[in-house]
């Protein structure tokens, strides 16, 4: 009997013990598939559990698995939580999920949307060797400290609003064991989608095939200290480290090595809504592209701001650190979209550093460093910034570019730009490119750039105020690339509109000319400064000879400037060929002051005041078929003479500091000058042909015995030589300005007889006449 006992209770200890390592399951007598098994209220797992089959956790059960569990799983199998899900894994001691198999893979756990709100959490869980390590729909489980080791397809994926809460997670080596498939989808982190809106704090995504955090379908979420690397190889789907499709996340703290791509951000269906927010992003390494946002549709001019970037930076893009070097396509690029970046570092790509193309005014970089960016010898890509294609302007404000193989920036084939405060330094070509674009910019310093400062191309619409170029065009080969600020085909055509403007803009010390200007009309300096030329060189060149095709043409102004320079040999301003007008120009230095010839297309006047004549050469003049001006004076520096050849020439108030300069005409020219001061006709050179007219103002006052004027009198000046007569009446005080009246012509046989002028008027049938002679402004009465 006591043989009997003892043997009952070695066998139920004997039971125990083997319910302490196992957890007791049995088979489901309504499923479909007779290998399915279920929970019951609460089951408790330890030990090794071996699955064979799907788990199912009931809506009304929870499964417990306790620390230092390992969960062993066949091929295709899957946990289901209907209701709770708690793990307590330790630091020294995780849960593991594993596949029974080396060479299948079992399906991880799946949360169902019943188990929402039923607080399922897992600490400390280790899951290998997954096709999808967990998958969530409409489910909020909180995960910390989970490792997910090689799964095939998808880290932890999310549907259907699923919200979970996830702290401290680590991915390894997603997709990189699975052979090549038919679909892109595999080798993802985590995938968030679905409108899914998870809080992520802390997660390590590295070596994965085609991405780390992976949105799409109007999801969102929270990412706080994400940092990936090696996200890279897919061969049917973009690779990169964050992807956003038509989704809503917020992201601080992201860093990304080595990815194909750092962060895509792409809108896609029109019916939904696009907003990537990124606070303190690091992105290095990538192989093609740093970051890349555009619209899915880029025909599709709709823009908006679909990312918002603050303390972004992106280095060495196509860099030796890249998984394959030189192939990179842009640092930043923004392809049919609007972006916000502020607090931006780009340093070292091996293409061009931030790619503007179909962006327009919803696209702003605020704060924007970018360094050693661009590919030798690749056109708009060698740039540190290129922008094409623009619909409006896109805003930069606070830019320094420096170390480009090419310009600072390029703008061509209708890329807009529009901004300020622009530092463009050291780079191999110019500063600022510009072809057949629209910039409108105020604040920029270029200095130390291997070519021009800025060089303006076949474009229409330029407006850049507060410009300073220093150093600038010590790597150029010729005049244009050498030369402070240049400017070819910058207008063809003169019209009404499109402008050309440098307003407020200093050259100094470039290595050629300060000022360049090759066939460019609407052409308009005001307050220019140009100093420190070469004494080889003209401080300023324009040639406009190369317009000669139909209506091709027009004139080119520069208005209240300054040039300084010293040369023996050569002119402070060169024209050739060209119409303009100049006004208020100030010349210092010793030089040859200015050579204008203007030969051009067209019959466009020209006009030349308030500017005083300086230099050896002093003034030369050439075909000018139509020059006007006021108010010039010639210097006391002026140590040469006026000279004007096949021109005709009309001044106003042209005055001589010494009354001893030589007007030297040619004996196809003709001057006319009203009211000058000081000018010694006596000593000019004026072959046959030649004429120098001088012509004063008559004032006409006609008063009543009062000495009141009388509004509305009759007018008549007639003169005895070169005018005819003139009619007029007078105005509301009785008087009449009749202007610019020859009073004397001289020829090469000397000065003619002083024009008489007399007035015959008339008031209330009474009359009056008065001669006088026209040597000087008159009044007559």
């Amino acid at each position: 009997m006591e043989r009997k006992r003892a043997l009952i209770a070695f066998s139920l200890l004997t039971l125990l013990l083997i319910m302490s390592v196992a957890p007791v399951v049995q088979p489901f007598q309504d499923q479909a598939h007779g290998s399915e098994v279920s929970a019951r209220a609460t089951t408790t797992w330890s030990g090794t559990v071996q699955l064979t089959s799907d788990y199912f956790v009931n809506v009304q059960d929870e499964l417990l698995i306790t620390s230092c569990t390992n969960v062993v799983m066949s091929p295709g199998i899957r946990i289901y939580v209907d209701g709770r899900l708690t793990v307590q894994g330790t630091p020294t001691c995780p849960i593991v999920l594993s596949s029974s198999s080396t060479t299948s893979d079992h399906e991880g756990i799946q949360f169902n949307s019943s188990s929402n709100g039923r607080g399922s959490t897992i600490n400390h869980m280790h899951i290998e060797d997954a096709v999808f390590g967990m998958t969530l729909y409409g489910s909020d489980p909180i995960l910390n400290n989970v490792t997910i080791f090689n799964p095939d397809r998808v880290g932890i994926d999310m549907f259907g609003s699923s919200s979970p809460v996830i702290r401290d997670l680590h991915i390894e080596q997603a997709g990189r064991s699975l052979p090549f498939q038919n679909d892109w989808r595999y080798g993802i982190g985590v995938s968030v989608g679905d409108g899914s809106t998870p809080i992520v704090e802390g997660a390590y995504f590295t070596d994965h095939l085609l991405r780390g955090l992976n949105l799409w379908g109007a999801s969102g979420g929270i990412y706080r200290d994400i940092v990936m690397d090696n996200i890279s190889g897919s061969v049917l789907g973009e690779a990169a480290g964050v992807w956003v499709e038509d989704s809503v996340p917020l992201f601080e703290g992201l860093s990304i090595d080595k990815s194909d791509t750092g962060i895509i951000v792409r809108h896609i269906d029109d019916s939904g809504y696009t907003r990537g927010v990124f606070r303190d992003v690091d992105v290095s390494n990538s192989m093609y592209r740093g970051v890349y946002l555009d619209k899915n549709n880029h025909t599709n001019y709709t823009n908006y701001e679909t990312a918002d970037f603050t303390n972004l930076t992106v280095r060495g893009t196509g860099s030796s650190g890249a998984t394959s070097p030189g192939i990179a396509m842009a640092a930043i690029e923004i392809n049919a979209t609007g972006a916000w970046l502020e607090n931006v570092l780009v340093d070292e790509a091996s293409s061009v550093g931030v790619r503007l193309f179909f962006v327009d005014s919803t696209t702003t970089l605020r704060n924007m460093t970018i360094r050693n960016a661009g590919e030798v010898g690749q056109g708009a890509h060698s740039a540190g910034l290129s922008v094409q294609t623009s619909y409006f302007a896109a805003q930069l404000e606070e830019l320094e570019i420096s170390g480009s193989p090419g310009p600072g920036i390029h703008s061509s084939s209708g890329g807009s730009l529009q901004g300020s405060d622009w530092n463009l330094h050291n780079n191999s070509e110019q500063g600022l490119f510009i072809d057949s674009a629209t910039v409108v910019v105020d604040g920029v310093s270029t200095a130390d750039n291997g070519f021009s400062g800025v060089h303006v191309f076949d474009t229409r619409y330029i407006t850049l105020s507060n410009l300073t170029s220093v150093n600038d065009g010590s790597l150029g080969s010729n005049s244009m690339q050498q030369s402070g600020l240049s400017f070819q085909k910058s207008n063809d055509l003169e019209t009404t509109s499109g402008d050309v403007v440098c307003m407020h803009c200093v050259v100094e010390s470039p290595q050629g000319y300060g000022v360049y200007v090759i066939d460019s009309v609407d052409l308009w300096f005001d307050n220019l400064s140009i100093s420190e030329i070469d004494s080889s060189l003209p401080a300023m060149y324009v040639d406009n000879g190369g317009l000669s095709l139909g209506t091709q043409g027009g004139r080119f102004n520069l208005l209240n400037s300054e040039i300084a320079h010293e040369s023996t040999t050569h002119h402070a301003l060169y024209i050739e060929q060209a119409a303009g007008r100049i006004d208020g120009l100030t010349m210092t230095g010793n030089h040859s002051g200015i050579y204008w010839d203007a030969d051009h297309n067209g019959n466009f006047p020209s006009t030349l005041s308030n500017t005083e004549f300086r230099g050896t050469d002093c003034l030369k003049l050439i075909n000018h078929p139509d020059l006007g001006g006021y108010g010039n004076t010639i210097g006391n520096n002026c140590s040469g003479r006026i000279w004007v050849e096949n021109s005709d020439v009309n001044l106003s108030n042209l005055g001589d500091a010494t009354g001893a300069h030589v007007l030297d005409l040619d004996a196809s020219s003709l001057m006319h000058l009203h009211q000058p001061s000081n000018i010694d006709l006596s000593i000019a050179n004026i072959p046959s042909g030649a004429i120098i007219d001088v012509a004063w103002d008559v004032t006409v006052w006609v008063v009543n015995n009062q000495s009141n004027g009388v509004p509305n009198a009759y007018a008549n000046v007639s003169f005895t030589q070169f005018e005819p007569s003139v009619s007029e009446f007078t105005n509301d005080l009785g008087q009449v300005l009749l202007s610019d009246f020859i009073g004397q012509r001289w020829t090469n046989t000397g000065a003619s007889q002083i024009n008489d002028a007399t007035v015959d008027c008339g008031y209330d049938s009474k009359s009056n006449s008065t001669t006088v002679s026209l040597d000087d402004d008159k009044i007559m009465y």
